[in-house]
């Protein structure tokens, strides 16, 4: 498959690269670094987001590269050899930039850590389910690519961005001694740790500690207290004046209550869909929950979208699923 994607990168001249909707560093972070490769190799490359960049990933696109999709987008996307799409899980997750892609019959490829059941769709794909990130995917491409060490310090931050997200800053249990390896390289190469943790886990809003007190003090627990979650409503977003986005790390904060196994997170969007988050500490896989309701993810942090139901309907359900789970 390698052979293979190098060849069709070889082959492009125009190439689009995009991550999920509601991106986050690991999908952001892999797009980036990619970019800056494919520059080595004088490409015509543009990052195409189907939603807003987030504030706290701007630390890994100092020359703001990466653009939010619009109807301006269009003529060149329809006009591209090729999609490289990153941490997707299913295609359908960068909306209007993989449907225009497919309306005209551009190669797409997925590089990823996530189960994929829409490798139909790819011309190649390289993912693998047991790395730690999709950066750390990335990585192990791009060594074998032998790029001229020390890397370019924009492509290193942004792998390393992408691998310290997604390993919890190297406290989860996808964390490996391979990933510490990697951080270790990308360090030599000049990256500074505390210059990308500080911009993206020690810049929370007013606005979002609001929204986490609000969550503090409406928790609920459940199936003898180990598992918690709350619930927020548009009521509980308007009245701390806060928004979707800075629910971002509350489900691992209520995964780190004592004895607590499984947290998750029920939210209410604007468009009337909800939004659930799950978190475990590793006894329980949540991934299969996920998937219950229609979703997926990891072993142990995984998530969904639920429409045409209401948040007390969601309570119940994913409460008496993870009753049944947990009783096994």
């Amino acid at each position: 498959m390698l052979v293979e994607i190098n060849q069709i990168i070889k082959n492009s001249n125009k190439i689009i690269l995009s991550t999920h909707e509601k991106p986050d560093a690991d999908g952001l972070g892999s797009a980036i670094a990619f970019y800056y490769y494919l520059k080595t190799l004088n490409k015509e490359v543009r990052i195409i987001q189907p939603s807003i960049f987030p504030e706290e990933c701007k630390i890994i696109d100092p020359d703001n590269i990466v653009e939010t999709f619009s109807d301006s987008n269009i003529s060149w996307i329809e006009s591209s050899d090729l999609l490289i799409l990153f941490d997707v899980g299913h295609y359908n997750r960068t909306r209007k930039v993989s449907e225009i892609a497919l309306k005209n019959n551009i190669d797409i490829i997925s590089i990823d850590h996530h189960k994929n059941d829409s490798t139909d769709i790819f011309k190649a794909y390289i993912i693998n389910i047991e790395a730690p990130a999709t950066g750390f995917v990335v990585w192990e491409y791009l060594k074998k690519q032998k790029l001229e060490e020390p890397w370019d310090i924009k492509l290193s931050n942004a792998l390393y961005a992408a691998l310290m997200t997604d390993t919890g800053s190297f406290r989860y249990n996808n964390t490996t001694s391979d990933t510490h390896v990697m951080a270790s390289e990308l360090l030599s190469f000049g990256v500074k740790p505390y210059d990308i943790y500080v911009p993206i886990y020690e810049n929370r809003s007013l606005s979002q500690l609001r929204l986490l007190g609000y969550v503090i003090n409406n928790v609920k627990f459940a199936i003898n207290n180990k598992v918690c979650y709350c619930i927020l409503s548009q009521k509980a977003f308007d009245s701390t004046e806060s928004k979707i986005e800075d629910i971002d790390g509350f489900t691992e904060f209520l995964r780190s209550i004592k004895n607590i196994e499984i947290s998750f997170l029920i939210t209410e969007q604007s468009d009337g869909v909800f939004r659930v988050n799950f978190r475990s500490k590793g006894k329980y896989t949540v991934n299969d929950i996920a998937s219950e309701l229609n979703g997926g993810g990891h072993n142990f942090a995984a998530g969904c979208k639920i429409e045409n139901s209401n948040i007390l309907e969601i309570e119940q359900k994913i409460v008496n699923l993870l009753d049944v789970k947990m009783e096994q």
